[in-house]
C-alpha cells in the first residue's frame, strides 16, 4: 500500500517530531501552483477577451467606418451635395442676386471658391442687377464617377433657364459639369467646376 506525500507528511508532523521544511515547502509549491494555474486560466481569458475586443474594434473603425466613407450612402451623399451646390452656383434672381451668391459659397471651398466669390461679385452680381437677369437651374442627373475617403468627382446634367429685361422668356440650356468635391467637417464641398 503506498502512502501519499501529505500522508507522510503528517507522519512526520507532531509534537514529537515537526514536519520538515523541504516538505512544507512542497506541500506550499502544490498548493500555489494550482492556485496560479486556475488564475492562469482567468489571466489568459482576459487576454483573449481584450485582444478580441482590440480586434473588434479595428475592424470596426479601419474597414466598417472605411466602407460608410466610401460606400453607397457615401456616394449618395456625393450627389446631393452636387445636386444642391450646382443648384445654388447657377441659380439667381436679379433681384436678391448679392444673397443668392453668397449662400452660393457655403457649398464652395478652396481656390474655386475664392474664385468664384470674386467672380461673381466683380462681374455676375453688377450684370444681373443691370440686365435684370434671372436664372434657374435643374440638375435632371447626376453620378460620381470616383469617390475616395475625402475627394470624389461626380458628373452633373443641368438644365438652365435664363431671363433677362430685353428676352423675358427664358431661354434654356443644357449642358454637362464635372464636378469634384471634397469632404470637410463631415460635408461635402465643391473644389472645381468644370463644363464638359
Amino acid at each position: 500500500m503506498s502512502i501519499s506525500e501529505e500522508e507522510r507528511g503528517s507522519e512526520f508532523e507532531s509534537a514529537e517530531f515537526p514536519r520538515p521544511a523541504a516538505l512544507r515547502s512542497a506541500r506550499v509549491l502544490r498548493r500555489l501552483s494550482r492556485s496560479l494555474s486556475g488564475r492562469r486560466v482567468s489571466i489568459s481569458a482576459v487576454v483573449v477577451a481584450v485582444a478580441l475586443s482590440a480586434l473588434t474594434g479595428c475592424l470596426y473603425f479601419g474597414v466598417h467606418r472605411g466602407d460608410q466613407r466610401t460606400g453607397d450612402d457615401a456616394a449618395a451623399a456625393v450627389r446631393q451635395a452636387v445636386t444642391d451646390g450646382t443648384t445654388a452656383l447657377l441659380t439667381y434672381k436679379s433681384d436678391t442676386v448679392d444673397a443668392d451668391l453668397q449662400a452660393a459659397n457655403t457649398f464652395l471651398t478652396g481656390e474655386f471658391g475664392v474664385y468664384y466669390q470674386s467672380f461673381t461679385r466683380d462681374v455676375v452680381a453688377p450684370a444681373a442687377k443691370e440686365q435684370h437677369i434671372t436664372t434657374t437651374a435643374t440638375v435632371v442627373g447626376a453620378a460620381t464617377m470616383t469617390l475616395e475617403d475625402d475627394r470624389a468627382v461626380a458628373l452633373v446634367m443641368v438644365n438652365q433657364a435664363t431671363s433677362t429685361a430685353i428676352n423675358p422668356q427664358p431661354n434654356s440650356t443644357s449642358t454637362s459639369i464635372r464636378v469634384e468635391v471634397e469632404r470637410q467637417d463631415g460635408r461635402w464641398l465643391i473644389s472645381k467646376f468644370d463644363p464638359v
